[in-house]
């Protein structure tokens, strides 16, 4: 990469050494666990959906997963936005999905993040389609729902996380990594964190129950647009600390040009996690990661939104 990019020089002695560079397996892991779940399923024949947004920009990372199921796993993917799905399959032969003669084997969602993702009552067919078939839903609908802003939230309540994990030790070393949420509801905690968000809104980022970047916000925002918001509406929402992660001098490739700055850098792991109907682990293991960095002054983080940039992790 860094050849093709004109920057090899980078890794010349004295200055950057390659195995400071972890590798990162997340392209192949997916597909990999993908194919596991595949397995599970036990129709060699079938195929995995890949659901898609119309017009899907963000399709080269989804290639590489297709291609992966091919030449590694001889699987095939066929890409359907939700409408298609619920004008192109259906459900024989007990709860079996097909489309046409072939039988699904996976649901792979790479949409139904954003209430854009469903304009009609046709996307929410195609959607309910799925899940109420024996396709494996990747994620699964538990687990869909546990990276919205209120459930996780709700994970961070007193007592929440101790209902999962048995060992409390492991339960005390999961909370040291969460940040205060807190809801903005009717409820006594929804009452002060609304009158804390108002105080001291530089402390605090107010988040709605969307996906990527562009959706919080912060500082003197916050006044304006929880006094724009009845006590109904505020549900949809919740409040966080303010994460002040330390910054750093680095420089950013934009385009095709270099810009220094000072940067924050946000590192996120995959894990690729597939269990049985009785809950028996098949495979639970790391599958990479992906590092996003942005100017410090930039609030936002998303990289498709066009405020990050991805990075490599460099081990010292």
């Amino acid at each position: 990469m860094l050849a093709r990019t004109g920057y090899k020089d980078l890794l010349k002695p004295g200055r950057i050494d390659a195995d400071q560079l972890p590798p990162n397996e997340s392209l192949t892991s997916i597909g990999d666990g993908i194919a596991a779940g595949f397995a599970l399923y036990g129709q060699p024949d079938s195929v995995v959906i890949m659901v898609v947004q119309p017009g899907e920009r963000n399709v080269y990372d989804q290639r590489f997963i297709e291609q992966r199921l091919w030449e590694r796993h001889h699987i095939s993917v066929v890409r359907l936005s939700f409408a298609e799905i619920r004008d192109k399959c259906a459900i024989r032969d007990g709860s079996r999905l097909f489309i046409g003669d072939q039988e699904v084997a996976v649901a792979y969602y790479r949409s139904g993040y954003a209430p854009t993702d469903f304009p009609a009552e046709k996307e929410w067919d195609g959607r309910w389609l799925v899940e109420k078939s024996r396709a494996i839903s990747v994620p699964n609908l538990a687990y869909h729902l546990a990276g919205c802003k209120k459930i996780q939230q709700v994970l961070a309540q007193p007592g929440v996380v101790e209902r999962f994990i048995d060992d409390q030790e492991t339960a005390q070393q999961i909370r040291e990594c969460f940040v205060g949420l807190y809801p903005l509801d009717s409820s006594l905690d929804g009452q002060n964190a609304f009158e804390a968000a108002l105080n001291n809104p530089h402390n605090y980022v107010v988040k709605p129950q969307r996906e990527g970047g562009g959706y919080n916000s912060y500082g003197d925002d916050i006044p304006k647009l929880l006094g724009s918001l009845s006590e109904e509406e505020r549900k949809g929402y919740i409040l966080m600390d303010l994460i002040r992660a330390p910054g750093f001098n680095s420089m950013l490739l934009r385009n095709g040009e270099l810009f220094p700055a000072e940067v924050v850098s946000e590192l996120g792991i995959y894990g690729i996690w597939v269990s049985d109907a009785q809950g028996n682990v098949v495979v639970n293991r790391h599958g990479g990661h992906l590092l996003r960095t942005k100017a410090s002054d930039i609030r936002e983080g998303g990289v498709a939104a066009g405020f990050a940039v991805i990075d490599s992790p460099l081990l010292i």
